[in-house]
């Protein structure tokens, strides 16, 4: 799968915080906060990740939180490990 930078840069961050693992949720706001990029361009991204299967909102989260928790899929997974993923 061919990706643009920034997907591929926000789905690492994933990737990374998570350690690949597909039961562990990371916070949007460190996913923004690493990624030095507007929380708008941000979101875009995540959301442009979850129609392509690579991650998933976490719909386990506390009541009344102003976040959103993401989870990388085994998709996502298979994509980090991914020969032309990493090479680019």
């Amino acid at each position: 799968m061919s990706m643009k930078d920034e997907l591929r840069r926000i789905l690492t961050i994933i990737s990374d915080f998570t350690l690949n693992d597909t039961n562990f949720s990371v916070k949007d706001t460190r996913i923004i906060s690493e990624a030095n990029r507007t929380c708008e361009e941000v979101e875009k991204d995540l959301n442009e990740l979850q129609s392509l299967g690579l991650i998933k909102e976490d719909i386990n989260r506390p009541a009344n939180v102003g976040y959103r928790l993401y989870r990388i899929t085994r998709e996502g997974v298979s994509e980090i490990y991914n020969k032309e993923f990493r090479s680019i």
